[in-house]
């Protein structure tokens, strides 16, 4: 949770916000195509702000964007082509257990790059030496996201055209 929180805080100009989970509830609606009117809506609770710099917070934005969508990134090769600007960063931390090696990896993320929607934090302990899983949960979680997005919005689009 407090990788989350902090990958949130990067992504929100150094805005440190309450994790939440929910958006907004929404009514039952007996079409599936459509979403249901809004019945709850939850705002964001700001917590502070973060003592850097803005031209510090967009220097950290712009390696974590490098990290994803630049060849040589560590996480270029889930994520470099994705349409959805992401940006975050990947971790791996060596660990010895009764003399076996690991590895503990990592992945804090959040798109798009520029207006900001979801973040995300992952943690794959005693994981093998080289096996890249997080960012491949990573990118399961990030595409399956706009995916979801996306078709939500189809149905809507589909009705303005018609």
């Amino acid at each position: 949770m407090q990788l989350a929180q902090y990958v949130s805080t990067i992504a929100n100009d150094g805005l440190r916000v309450r994790p939440h989970f929910l958006k907004e509830i929404r009514l039952p609606n007996p079409s599936e195509k459509q979403l249901g009117s809004l019945f709850k809506s939850v705002n964001t609770d700001v917590l502070n702000r973060v003592e850097m710099s803005q031209s510090q917070i967009k220097r950290v934005q712009e390696g974590f964007r490098r990290v994803y969508q630049e060849p040589g990134g560590t996480a270029y090769r889930e994520f470099g082509d994705k349409s959805y600007n992401p940006a975050g960063k990947t971790g791996t931390a060596e660990n010895e257990i009764n003399g076996n090696y690991t590895e503990n990896l990592t992945l804090i993320g959040y798109a798009p790059f520029d207006h900001p929607e979801v973040a995300f934090a992952i943690v794959v302990p005693h994981t093998g030496k080289g096996e890249h899983v997080n960012n491949k949960i990573g990118e399961r979680i990030m595409d399956a996201y706009f995916e979801l997005k996306e078709e939500c919005r189809e149905p809507k689009d589909k009705e303005q055209t018609e």
